[in-house]
């Protein structure tokens, strides 16, 4: 009995220290050890996590971590841009190499209403990434697309400071906007100026109309995609970006000389020798462009804060931007403070909520261009060089003295010297320092962008979206007009204004559901959805116009108000609300076999509310279908993978609509006042009504069907990329007014669908990136061809108007042309014995006459290209980066034909110019017969083609051993040469000039031009 005691004792002290030792094992142990990177660096801020768990550390400055984990356990090392290792944990010294990620930024694109692999994708999809649009001199997002990917041109109205460019995706639908259809994370914008672009993460562009198919009716001109950034886990830093740049006049044109000028007007008889030579002091050869424009500075700051875990994540950033333009003074400025506070959390696992959110307030003031009829641009073009800057107020003119004693306000510069007014030229344009300061107006505003929204995923593969997104902005503008002497016939003698105050909200509500599954080598996926929309517009304008006294109580700053006009001043009010709305279902369905073969289809139903479309036709369905086969996947093309990595072959097709060319019931049949009419007897006066239009209860969407065919290829081990795409777009249905049908009972046609225009083109792209050693660069260049014409009109309509140069309308849409090219006589050449320009005689009739009108050019390119150049070596990086067009044309239209006084281009009026001894000059004589016919030819329709170098970048990061002593994890400073240099034979400012983007497309008539800027830089993050 004794001897079984003592072994049931011995057993149970043996289960308990084996017990002991059990729990003992299971217990927290701890990991210790140093992360570095591909070079061996120590990795600051890499998230170490205990998988499962919220229990993780950060690495250190020196890379060194420290962290209790149960025995057993997993332990996940992540950074942004790294791959992600898991490592059993083991306890003492875990030292972990992590490798940077190449490819986690092309694996995934974001598309409509979701994201896709990049090797899923059946549709043209181009991508901007962030580092095409860190440390550029650009203030706003579209111009971020110039130049870095094809199919996408950006049209430069004007380069000055808060102006933003605009964009065409694959050419021109319309004879209205041919704007693409901005979306931000989600929420539509009609203007993305406001979006800083260290905030974006990506940029799509969906170029055919199977990628934009799901946005339907407002995707006729191609979708831009734009996610801004989100913090990722074991991304935890703060970073300060600082940037300062020189502008300075990028082109100077040659324009007359002082006596160059002389020799000119003498031989157009415009002036004697006598006249120009008694009046001018024999010196003076003034530089307008060095009276008008002057070294100017561009600063930007911005801080921005990130972290995330795997449950959530935060991105707060703040930008300011100060950008003064190179016109004297501060009359052409930009300031711009914006904010981005994005953040999502996973509440369970089955529920994520989150917010995106853009704040932008932004004050500008510009100058006047892009006008012959009174531009500062233009001005400088013009003036003659006889008249200097300035004058004393003792040693005054005695036309300007005239004018001062006949009570006129000449303006002065703040040393107290009276800008000059020309004695030779008095036209609409004068001293570009007085219509400087002629005028005071503001323009200030506020936008707030954003959405709500949260992840629904109740069961595997689900995930239903509800997304509530909103825009709210605001703008007041102001113009005080001032009183001046420019010349005899522009001159004002009292103190008017006006202002305006616009309010707009905007919101939409959308709910959609997203299912992939997979089964075997199968996958399917499905999305369906709906979309409201509502918009609201309030506008109140006022203004207090001169009425023989200053429309205002005193001329002083402090009185620039509506509120405090004088009794005698003629007051101004109106205003109006605006509302619409849009209703929309949607929904999309692909199918993918073994990565071999891709089939997607898509369809969109859009209803638009009363004010755009009659109840009859107020729906439109938008269907596309695209499939690709990727042949890299395939057994047969297994002998090629060694050089051909990836290959596949896309194709779509599919219809997309245009909201641009409706606004306030264009349909409808509407009554006006048509005067008083006597009824009855004596004075018995009423009002009379009757018919202004007729309506059209059939009018309809524009619609736009385009079909593409692409192919994407890696090769050498992805070192070389290739991507290909042809498309034919069709857009039909085009709103048309001045239709003339066969009856008319009273008043004027309503607009019809009554257009059709065609694009189609190549586009290319490639790219290279290899290392050797220490040294690695990377090319991407792309191309893309195009061909855009008016294929039919209404029969009735010959031509519709575009943009006019003085009293010539200069621009047409027409069947059988491009989209508003320029029209006019053809220059034949120089009478040789007369010195006059002749023109072709086309219709035969004996002389001059609109049958002698013609085509003369167009202002869309053949083609446009850009290049991207990028190398580095240990701590040094280089960028060079270029973009250009060729085959567009420019109008210049500087020189109005009635003022024979104004300076002239050299090289475009002067330089072999027929005179009595150079009879073979290709150019008229001075005060030639017909100058107002030569002025609206093709003689002075320009090659716009050029290549511009937009950025040369040097940068330098510092070791980040010597960072780490400062507490500093990466320090980078650059110096950059912005739009420094570039090749053109245009004559004038810019080659990138244009009146307008739609109508007067490659119209010079003084657009604000390109400045080019020393940058100096810095990137510090901690």
């Amino acid at each position: 009995m004794k001897s079984k005691s003592v072994k049931k004792l011995l057993i149970m002290v043996l289960f308990l220290l084996a017990t002991v030792s059990y729990l003992s094992a299971q217990g927290p142990v701890k990991v210790s050890g140093r992360i570095t990177d591909d070079l061996k660096e120590p990795m600051l801020g890499v998230s170490i996590v205990e998988k499962g768990t919220t229990n993780g550390v950060m690495s250190d400055l020196n890379g060194n971590y420290s962290l209790s984990v149960q025995q057993g356990a997993t332990i996940v090392f992540s950074y942004i841009g790294f791959v992600t290792q898991e490592k059993k944990a083991v306890a003492g010294v875990m030292n972990i190499q992590l490798k940077e990620d190449t490819k986690t930024l092309e694996e995934v694109v974001v598309v409509g209403y979701g994201v896709q692999k990049k090797s899923s994708v059946t549709g043209a999809i181009s991508q901007v990434k962030a580092e095409d649009l860190e440390n550029r001199t650009i203030s706003n997002a579209p111009a971020a697309l110039q130049g870095k990917t094809a199919g996408v041109q950006v049209i430069q109205t004007s380069a000055a400071p808060g102006a933003s460019p605009t964009v065409r995706v694959r050419g021109y639908s319309s004879n209205a906007s041919s704007n693409p259809l901005y979306v931000v994370d989600g929420i539509r914008l009609s203007d993305i100026s406001g979006i800083d672009p260290n905030d974006i993460a990506s940029m799509e562009v969906l170029k055919d109309a199977a990628s934009a198919a799901i946005y339907g009716a407002e995707a006729g001109n191609g979708v831009v995609l734009i996610s801004t950034k989100k913090g990722k886990a074991g991304q935890g830093k703060i970073s300060y970006d600082f940037q300062w740049s020189s502008q300075s006049l990028a082109r100077i044109p040659a324009m007359l000389n002082a006596e160059q000028y002389i020799d000119y007007m003498v031989e157009s008889q415009t002036f004697t020798e006598n006249e120009l030579r008694n009046g001018w002091d024999g010196v003076t050869n003034t530089a307008w462009t060095d009276v008008a424009f002057d070294n100017s500075q561009m600063q930007k700051h911005n801080v921005s804060f990130t972290n995330g875990s795997e449950n959530g994540n935060y991105y707060l950033s703040l930008t300011y931007l100060d950008n003064n333009g190179i016109v004297k003074g501060d009359v052409d400025v930009y300031k711009r403070l914006t904010a981005t506070i994005n953040s999502e959390y996973a509440i369970k696992p089955w529920l994520k909520v989150g917010t995106t959110n853009q704040i932008e307030k932004f004050n500008i003031r510009s100058v006047s261009m892009n006008n012959e009829y009174g531009s500062l641009l233009t001005s400088i073009l013009q003036l003659d060089p006889l008249t200097p800057d300035t004058y004393a107020a003792d040693k005054l003119p005695a036309h300007m003295q005239t004018a001062l004693n006949n009570g006129k306000h000449l303006l002065k510069n703040e040393n107290g010297d009276y800008y000059a007014v020309s004695k030779y030229y008095a036209g609409e344009q004068f001293h570009p320092m007085i219509m400087r300061d002629n005028n005071i107006g503001k323009n200030s505003g506020f936008n707030v962008n954003g959405s709500i929204y949260s992840d629904f995923k109740p069961i595997k593969d689900f995930t239903f979206t509800s997304r509530f997104g909103y825009r709210l902005s605001g703008t007041r503008q102001s113009s005080t007009d001032l009183p001046f002497y420019g010349n005899s016939t522009q001159s004002r003698d009292y103190v008017s204004l006006n202002a305006r105050s616009t309010t707009s909200i905007y919101y939409q509500w959308e709910n959609f559901a997203n299912y992939t599954k997979s089964f075997g080598q199968h996958t399917v996926t499905g999305m369906v959805g709906m979309s409201y929309q509502e918009s609201t517009n309030d506008n109140v304008y006022g203004s207090l116009s001169a009425n023989s006294e200053d429309a205002i109580k005193k001329n002083d700053p402090l009185f620039y108000y509506l509120n405090y006009g004088s009794a005698s001043a003629t007051k101004g009010v109106a205003g109006e609300k605006i509302r619409s709305a849009k209703l929309s279902y949607f929904g999309r369905v692909g199918y993918e076999f073994a990565g071999r073969y891709l089939l997607q289809g898509s369809l969109r139903a859009d209803a638009a509310d009363l004010s755009l479309l009659p109840s009859t036709n107020r729906w439109g369905y938008f269907p596309a279908v695209s499939a690709g086969w990727t042949l890299s996947e395939e057994e047969f093309f297994a002998p090629l993978k060694h050089q051909v990595s990836s290959l596949k072959l896309r194709a779509s097709w599919g219809q997309n609509g245009s909201l641009a060319a409706l606004s306030n019931y264009p349909y409808s049949t509407d009554m006006a006042l048509k005067g008083l009419y006597p009824f009855g007897t004596g004075n018995y006066y009423i009002n009379a009504v009757a018919p202004s239009s007729m309506g059209n209860d059939k009018l309809k969407w524009e619609t736009s069907e385009q079909i593409n065919i692409g192919l994407d290829a890696r090769f050498l081990k992805d070192r070389l990329t290739v991507g290909m795409d042809y498309f034919n777009k069709k857009t039909k249905d085009l709103l048309v007014n001045g239709t003339t049908p066969s009856l008319i009972v009273g008043g004027t046609t309503s607009p019809m669908n009554a257009g059709n225009v065609s694009n189609k083109g190549w586009e290319f792209e490639l790219g290279w990136r290899d290392h050797i050693g220490d040294f690695h660069y990377s090319l991407r260049a792309n191309l893309a061809t195009l061909t855009n014409e008016v294929t039919y009109v209404d029969p009735s309509i010959t031509r519709i108007n575009g943009v006019n140069f003085h009293t010539s309308t200069i621009t047409y849409f027409e069947e059988g042309f491009p989209v508003y090219y320029f029209r006019g006589y053809k220059f034949k050449g120089v009478d040789p014995e007369t010195g006059n320009p002749m023109f072709h005689d086309l219709d035969n009739s004996g002389d001059l006459n609109d049958g002698d009108l013609d085509y003369i050019g167009d202002a869309i390119p053949d083609f446009t290209y850009g290049i991207t150049l990028t190398a580095g070596w240990k701590g040094l990086d280089f960028t060079l980066f270029g973009t250009g067009s060729q085959g567009n044309d420019i109008f210049n239209c500087i020189n109005r034909p009635d003022y024979a006084a104004s300076n002239k281009l050299k090289e475009v009026f002067y330089d072999n110019r027929w005179t009595a001894d150079n009879k073979s000059g290709t150019v008229p004589r001075a005060g030639a017969q017909n100058m107002d016919k030569y002025q609206t030819s093709d003689a002075l329709v320009y090659d716009g083609s050029f290549f511009k170098i937009k950025q040369i970048q040097l940068g330098y990061t510092l070791p980040k051993t010597w960072m780490k002593k400062i507490f500093v994890n990466n320090l980078r400073v650059y110096g950059s040469l912005d739009d420094f240099f570039t090749f053109t034979k245009y004559p004038g400012f810019d080659p990138e000039a244009a009146a307008n983007s739609t109508s007067g497309m490659g119209v010079d008539k003084g657009s604000y031009p390109c400045s080019k800027k020393v940058v100096l830089g810095l990137n510090i993050e901690f």
